[in-house]
């Protein structure tokens, strides 16, 4: 043989030893820390003690994709329902009973009402301090990829990963063999509503997937085409058991309504039925003082702001979320602002958080 074969041969050899998984290894997944959950309380969520809730009925079906686990498809909104009730209760706040509720609605009479004065209504009619709002309920299927190299756990992009002839699961760049990880997460949001005048007082959303809430590492070994061999404890049973949605839509919600507790306890307490006091006299020097100038905060992801008070005016532009506003004039459930570069328009109410000044 020449040397130019034998170095061709040698070459092929190395490569072909590069593309396979070397020898049997073990695959490390940790607890991951949850994403961190979006919080925008209103400065007069902390002004009174908002105590007893009325929490309405989730009204749409949670959305399930890209998931096939039984335990999450054939769950109803009821259940969770029950768990939101549940932590709640577990806060320390006061919810009114599903009968009141149901007495309430009986009254409300019209057409179809918004958030804020549904909130309106039933609040009186309940005698709530707020109400409770579910705006979005989500499960999602995602996938995780892996390598093993060094006795170390990878993570593998998923743009990196390709599939051979035989269907296994391989590295782009490495050749090293991959293993395919899936689960689900839980997507949840909320908001809270004063039941007095409608204004939201607190706006939470977050999500939260099964690996976050692992009480132990998953261990498991793999042969050399990356396929499961042996595990400390088995994974996809984990998965699909009902113990595992409820720690991981239980911790995602714990981590919503902590704060929101923190805030909605740490004003005055309301007094209900209070007569104001009689106003005393002008003194004739008394000068009138400039009106207050009333902000707002944008809460919805996709916040319109438009030409004109209804959905059918021209949309001017898209407002960022958390970006403040001036309040000219409200007209129903639309409102009338300014915004910080001096443009004017019209937004709905379930968009913003009107602070109270």
């Amino acid at each position: 043989m020449s040397q130019r074969g034998f170095f061709a041969g040698l070459f092929l050899v190395a490569s072909m030893t590069a593309a396979g998984c070397a020898k049997n290894s073990t695959l490390t997944v940790k607890p991951s820390a949850p994403q961190a959950a979006e919080l925008l309380p209103a400065e007069q969520l902390e002004a009174s003690v908002y105590k007893r809730l009325l929490l309405l009925p989730i009204e749409s079906a949670v959305d399930v994709k890209d998931t096939n686990v039984a335990v999450v498809t054939e769950k109803a909104t009821s259940y969770y329902s029950a768990k939101l009730e549940k932590a709640l209760l577990a806060q320390g706040f006061e919810l009114i009973s599903p009968e009141i509720v149901a007495r309430a609605e009986k009254g409300i009479k019209g057409g179809k009402l918004s958030a804020a004065e549904k909130a309106l209504i039933l609040g009186k009619e309940t005698k709530a301090d707020a109400v409770f709002q579910v705006q979005e309920l989500a499960v999602r299927g995602t996938v995780d990829y892996f390598t093993v190299e060094d006795l170390k756990t990878l993570p593998v992009d998923a743009s990196r990963v390709k599939t051979d002839k035989k269907e296994r699961l391989y590295h782009s760049e490495t050749e090293q063999c991959v293993f395919k990880l899936p689960y689900y997460e839980v997507r949840f949001e909320a908001k809270l509503i004063d039941a007095r005048n409608g204004n939201v007082l607190w706006v939470g959303s977050g999500r939260q997937n099964v690996v976050d809430a692992l009480e132990e590492s998953w261990v498991a070994k793999l042969d050399k085409d990356c396929g499961l061999e042996k595990e400390n404890f088995v994974f996809t049973d984990y998965v699909a058991s009902e113990s595992t949605l409820d720690s991981t839509f239980g911790g995602l919600v714990s981590r919503l309504l902590e704060p929101m507790k923190k805030s909605a306890m740490a004003g005055a307490p309301l007094v209900a039925d209070e007569k104001p006091a009689p106003k005393p006299e002008p003194k004739p020097e008394a000068k009138p003082e400039p009106p207050k100038v009333k902000t707002a905060t944008v809460s919805g992801k996709k916040a319109s702001l438009r030409a004109g008070p209804g959905k059918r005016n021209q949309r001017i532009r898209v407002i960022p979320r958390k970006s403040k506003v001036e309040v000219l004039e409200t007209m129903g459930e639309w409102i009338k602002v300014k915004t910080q570069d001096g443009s004017t328009g019209w937004m709905h109410d379930s968009v913003i958080i009107v602070n109270d000044d």
